[in-house]
């Protein structure tokens, strides 16, 4: 211990007294460590904590499938979904829900809440339990119960302050009265984003065989101890293929298959394959850092070498000069560490941000114990990594050579190798980051520029709900849709506006349908069309064009015969060789009715602007009961916030107790659907320009003090005869051949690694040739231009001052 202090002691006077490296070695390895730490709690937050289930790894989600139709991860169907309970042999229990929006009212404001209808069963299937009261009885699940509701934590604890005594009381949702049951534990929130769960009682339509069409539920299931997900996969291919001869109408052609995937999987979605990329790609920047740092002490260690062979002389051993400079990077690395925790602390915030909701568990992200070990370890790491081959090297120092040849030494000039060698790596690293930060970045130019099939622009969006108790009769609902529409369009500056049950690029609400006098054939089969609900204005809203026929008029009410606009997709699939107009199409749902189609309109992409075109049918709001209401109101020279002001207005003037919420600019909703591919762009291109950077100075920094080293050599060539120009190539030459070592490494490494980007990019290949020869092309100029100016510095030795200092 006392040795261990005195070297402690010893190291901080040695960096005290060199403030200019000491503050460039921390900042470097902050930056490295820093990103790393940001990264990582993410990484562990969404992807390396488990869920607050009881053994999660054991929780599936269940998909159907209609494979001949490229149809996949399909909702499932009430009679599926009893199906499903009765037939596998490898579920232990399985649970069913949706997911639907309800107004809380009897506060001052009327409030909207995330609702999640769900069978007794699901709380059982994820294995949770209430902190307070108790869950749902099956018996809870018929039709003409009590109603009752349980609260998630949030709910509990945002509402009620967490009061005990919260059971019992009466919540009013959308006009109906449920009471409060129980209160699940922190952090239970299954779909992400409930406020409150009620039963789900399927009604008898829904449960009869006539509906196995209808897909809505989701379903997770919790597998049998023992089973795998292989084999549950092995066992419900058979159950489909029995599902498939049973019910042959309702999958005729289809190629019914069905899907487990690992709840873990379902929750965090498709960001699993970025946020290890991301990490991968810190790690890397964190590399380049530790190839700075490393450098900067092999210069220092070159400059010492009179002092470790003096200290050698004296009796230290090598184990002891290397303790030594160990130390040192230790100090280095623990306060870049600490440093770089304080970043990461700013760093997370501001990617939670940018982010926005389309992180999933985004809450389960802080720095905890784990995040600080996380960070403990790399700094301590970092410090091993960086100081261990300069501390080998420098206690290398032969006494004779130095004292005979000077403060010159000879350790500086057998360390250049392994400089330059750092140099390489550098290099190599940062074009791996600039070939993933251009893939990225030319990916997200390309999703940026698909045509959405609608005009965004100037258009605001906002939602309302009304109670199915209030609004029971589909004429009111009706009714009540129709005058706001009025009052809108009454708005000065306001141009149209619509309404429509689902926004586009807010995925999926597909239904089964048949074609008039068809029968469905595996190569023109697509089971399920994707269905709005629209008044008659809503399509000029979003000027989406007219191809052929007509769009909806006010004429296609309740009482006319259903009509139906279809788009180019849907057309061109069914009737490639034109003749939609006047085809009939029935939904297979309640109450649908034989609809003609009256118009083709362009494509809408419903489900995202990085996923295809969607046979789509667009129907007449006026013909059924529209609860959940989704306006788009386009206007001019109106600031959002006063057009806000002024809907809020005419919607309590209907009705005083409905909230008008997600208020939202249709553009925000587009930037907002790729945002995380944004982010991923963002990100790589930080990491990449900071490795870049951290790159350029290695090259300075080992040019720099390679022209230092040979100062009495420059002086003799120009003494000699050499010329600025020959002295200025000499010099840039060592640059451009270490920097075009670094590229030939690094793009040999990135042709290896692209492959692993394939499934996150859109419109560019992950060997796109432009994205390799440019980011060469760059990194080979920043190496040219970090060599400048220790090159021009060694074109400007005065021959005779050089010889004379030696």
């Amino acid at each position: 211990m006392e040795t261990f202090l005195q070297d402690l002691r010893y190291a901080l006077r040695t960096l005290g007294k060199s403030p200019g490296f000491t503050l460039v070695a921390v900042l470097a390895l902050a930056l490295g460590i820093g990103a790393n730490s940001a990264v990582f709690s993410v990484v562990n937050g969404v992807l390396l904590r488990p869920p607050p289930f009881a053994e999660p790894d054991r929780l599936v989600h269940v998909w159907g499938n209609y494979l001949m139709a490229d149809a996949k991860d399909i909702p499932v169907s009430v009679p599926e979904y009893l199906d499903y309970r009765e037939m596998p042999k490898v579920f232990a229990s399985v649970g069913a829900y949706v997911e639907d929006d309800v107004t809380l009212t009897g506060g001052d404001v009327p409030e909207r809440l995330h609702m999640t209808l769900s069978t007794a069963s699901l709380f059982s299937t994820l294995g949770v339990s209430p902190v307070l009261g108790r869950a749902f009885t099956q018996d809870e699940e018929t039709p003409g119960q009590e109603r009752v509701v349980v609260l998630t934590d949030k709910t509990w604890r945002t509402r009620y302050a967490r009061d005990p005594k919260v059971l019992g009381r009466e919540l009013r949702l959308d006009g109906h009265a449920y009471t409060v049951v129980g209160v699940l534990p922190p952090g239970v929130e299954y779909p992400v984003g409930t406020d409150v769960y009620v039963p789900f009682p399927p009604n008898a339509e829904q449960s009869s065989q006539a509906a196995r069409a209808n897909h809505f539920l989701g379903v997770v299931a919790r597998l049998k101890p023992g089973i795998s997900l292989e084999t549950a996969r092995a066992d419900l291919a058979r159950v489909a293929r029995e599902m498939e001869a049973l019910h042959a109408k309702d999958y005729q052609g289809g190629g019914w298959a069905i899907t487990v995937k690992s709840l873990e999987d379902e929750v965090v979605g498709n960001v699993r394959g970025t946020l290890w990329l991301l990490l991968g790609a810190v790690g890397f920047v964190l590399l380049v850092a530790c190839g700075s740092v490393a450098n900067l002490l092999l210069a220092r260690a070159a400059a010492r070498e009179r002092e470790v062979s003096i200290r050698a002389a004296l009796g230290a051993g090598r184990g002891r000069l290397v303790a030594q400079f160990l130390t040192e990077s230790l100090l280095l690395s623990l306060a870049g560490g600490a440093l770089g925790l304080l970043l990461a602390m700013w760093g997370m915030d501001v990617l939670l941000a940018l982010v926005g909701e389309s992180l999933p568990r985004a809450a389960d992200v802080s720095l905890d114990a784990r995040s600080l070990v996380f960070t403990g370890g790399v700094s301590l790491l970092s410090g091993l990594l960086f100081g261990l081959v300069p501390a080998l090297q420098a206690s290398r120092a032969d006494l004779n050579a130095t004292m005979r040849e000077g403060s010159r030494g000879t350790a500086g000039r057998s360390s250049g190798r392994l400089r330059s060698g750092l140099v390489v790596g550098q290099v190599a690293f940062a074009l791996v980051l600039l070939v993933g930060a251009g893939l990225f970045g030319k990916s997200f130019l390309a999703l940026s520029d698909v045509e959405a099939g609608f005009t965004p622009e100037g258009v605001l969006t906002a939602s309302i709900a009304l109670p199915r108790e209030t609004y029971s009769e589909s004429r009111r609902s009706e009714t009540f849709t129709r005058e706001l529409l009025g009052r809108i369009h009454a708005l000065p500056g306001v141009e149209s506006a619509g309404v429509t049950n689902k926004l586009p690029l807010g995925g999926r609400t597909d239904i089964g349908f048949d074609i008039e006098g068809r029968t469905r054939a595996p190569d023109t089969v697509w089971p399920a069309v994707e269905t709005r609900f629209v008044s008659e204005d809503y399509l000029r809203t979003l000027r989406v064009r007219l191809r052929d026929g007509r769009m909806l008029q006010a004429t296609d009410s309740s009482e006319a015969p259903w009509a139906v606009v279809i788009n180019k997709t849907f057309a061109d699939l069914y009737w490639p060789r034109g003749g939609a107009l006047g085809q009939r199409l029935k939904l297979r749902r309640t109450n649908s009715q034989w609809t003609t189609v009256v118009g083709v309109v362009d494509d809408v992409r419903e489900w995202g602007l990085d996923k295809p075109a969607r046979p789509t049918a667009y129907y007449s709001a006026a013909q059924v009961s529209l609860n959940n209401i989704n306006l788009v109101v386009r206007a001019k020279d109106i600031h959002a916030e006063s057009l806000r002001t002024a809907l809020e207005s005419e919607v309590r003037a209907l009705d005083g107790n409905l909230p008008l919420f997600n208020v939202t600019p249709m553009m925000k909703l587009v930037d907002d659907s790729i945002s995380s591919r944004r982010l991923s762009a963002l990100l790589m291109g930080l990491f990449a320009g900071t490795a870049l950077l951290l790159a350029a100075l290695g090259i300075s920094g080992v040019i720099g003090y390679a022209v230092a080293q040979r100062t009495r050599e420059m002086g003799i060539r120009m003494a000699l005869g050499a010329t600025r120009r020959n002295v200025l190539a000499l010099v840039l030459g060592q640059g451009v051949r270490l920097a075009g070592l670094g590229v030939v490494v690094g793009l040999l490494l990135s042709l290896g690694l692209a492959r692993l980007l394939s499934t996150l990019l859109f419109g560019v290949t992950v060997y796109d040739p432009w994205t390799f020869v440019g980011v060469a092309t760059l990194l080979g100029g920043v190496a040219l231009g970090a060599a400048w100016l220790p090159a021009h510095r060694a074109t400007r030795v005065d021959p005779i001052i050089a010889l004379k200092a030696e």
